[in-house]
């Protein structure tokens, strides 16, 4: 069998990724993805009712923050595009990040007894440093590594669509146990710091062994990308209207996520009278993610067009959206979650591949292959998404009245989280509809791979 790969491809960069490796890169997620989960879903939870922060103030630097946030991403791809070692150009920032990583977690909840505004100054900072520093590398890294360990299209697409897997199921498992590891750990603050502890460990130890598991062979394209300056590389992306497609279409499941799970705890706690609910709620959603991951290698089997899976996976969103408009609670609210969970699962999985194909037609467009910057799309729209939810969230609850320390809610503050729970969302997937109206680059990739063969083997005479 090696024998028939190595003759079908001749050239190691061209060849499929081998299933360890995937796994092994789709293995980061027990490292990252806590830390993005604890900040999406519970952080603002932490700050408003076990801090006692008021929600406006959290959403506004939670919002700066992420313009931050959101620019370190394509300063981070250039840095990685322009990383040139014997362990390649992504792989070598999964271990530099690895401890910064694991600080950043204890950070997020060590929260001194300083005062509002001392509070305010101690959260921008450790913020900034777990989410635009440390994450950023670290998640800028991982986007782009399938770009440097194969040019096989159907191989990084695979090796997204595993991780994505990887990514729903610990979402799922850290949803449900997060709470209940802070109260086996004492509740309250503390038990809060301790939980994150274990997370940091965990984190720690899984960034060395995706590092020792993975390898990048598009050695080639490293060469040509050495000297390509940042301010070209962000030109060349600025002209590629994929990439812009594809960061809009993050936007909208981020969105989703912040409607789905960050309001998801306020809707458990304040509608369903039980904030352990909260895992609950996660687990219909992640169930039916994992239906629709799962469905993942039959898409790809088939070459079931990119664009019409997730026109797909957008009405099933909206059907799930739509059960929860004629009850929210008990069987339709499960179901309405599994249908929008379903419809998740499969355009998470679909997007980083989708970036990848960008990175192809950027390069046939402008001459100019800059993986790491077009791939930290996937970042930037990540948390440009979650920072202008959490900041919209934080405002519409704080002017209806909502007070993390209060007893009980006003009329105004419980109909904003219903609102933002059941019916904003179907905006969302009427959005992504559109976006997809106007990506056609899976009927016009084949096409650009021949001209960029066609432009190399040129270059090379």
């Amino acid at each position: 069998m090696k024998e028939n790969i190595e003759e079908l491809y001749p050239n190691p960069a061209d060849r499929p990724i081998p299933m360890r490796r995937q796994l092994a890169y789709a293995f980061n997620e027990l490292a990252s993805n806590p830390i993005y989960t604890l900040t999406l879903s519970f952080l603002t939870f932490f700050y408003t009712d076990v801090l006692g922060m008021n929600a406006a103030l959290v959403g506004v630097i939670v919002l700066v923050s992420k313009v931050f946030d959101g620019v370190s991403d394509l300063w981070a791809g250039n840095l990685i595009d322009h990383t040139h070692t014997k362990a390649g150009s992504a792989r070598p920032w999964i271990l530099r990040s690895a401890v910064l990583l694991a600080v950043s977690y204890v950070l997020l909840f060590t929260v001194p007894d300083c005062g509002t505004v001392g509070k305010a100054v101690y959260i921008f900072v450790t913020y900034n440093f777990a989410m635009t520093v440390a994450f950023t590398i670290l998640n800028c890294a991982i986007n782009a590594m399938p770009v440097y360990m194969s040019n096989h299209s159907a191989s990084r697409a695979s090796a997204y669509s595993i991780r994505m897997i990887f990514a729903g199921v610990v979402q799922m498992v850290v949803s449900l146990v997060c709470l209940n590891i802070v109260d086996a750990m004492g509740g309250g603050q503390r038990g809060w710091i301790l939980m994150s502890a274990v997370f940091a460990t965990i984190s720690l130890v899984v960034l060395v062994i995706v590092y020792f598991g993975t390898r990048e062979t598009v050695t080639e394209l490293q060469k040509n990308e050495e000297n390509v300056p940042f301010a070209d590389a962000i030109r060349a992306v600025l002209k590629n209207k994929y990439w812009f497609l594809v960061l809009g279409m993050i936007l909208v499941i981020v969105f989703h996520q912040v409607s789905a799970l960050t309001v998801g705890v306020y809707y458990a706690k304040y509608i369903l009278f039980d904030e352990k609910l909260a895992g609950s709620l996660v687990t219909y959603h992640h169930v039916g993610a994992g239906v629709g991951m799962l469905a993942m290698p039959f898409i790809l089997k088939r070459n079931i067009a990119k664009k019409k899976a997730v026109v797909i996976a957008a009405w099933c969103m909206i059907a799930g959206s739509v059960t929860a408009l004629l009850r929210s609670d008990g069987i339709f609210l499960i179901l309405s979650l599994a249908l929008r969970g379903c419809g998740f699962g499969v355009v998470n999985s679909l997007y980083y591949g989708m970036l990848a194909d960008s990175v192809d037609y950027g390069e046939w467009k402008t001459g100019i292959r800059s993986a790491a910057v077009t791939t930290s799309a996937g970042s930037v729209g990540q948390k440009l998404g979650a920072g202008l939810g959490t900041a919209l969230l934080g405002v519409a609850m704080s002017a209806a009245g909502y007070d993390g320390l209060a007893a009980t809610q006003t009329a105004a503050a419980i109909g904003v989280i219903r609102f933002i729970f059941v019916v904003f969302p179907i905006v969302l997937y009427a959005a992504l509809l559109v976006l997809m109206h106007f990506y056609d680059l899976d009927t016009q990739l084949p096409e650009i791979k021949r001209a960029l063969e066609r432009r190399a083997g040129e270059g090379d005479e």
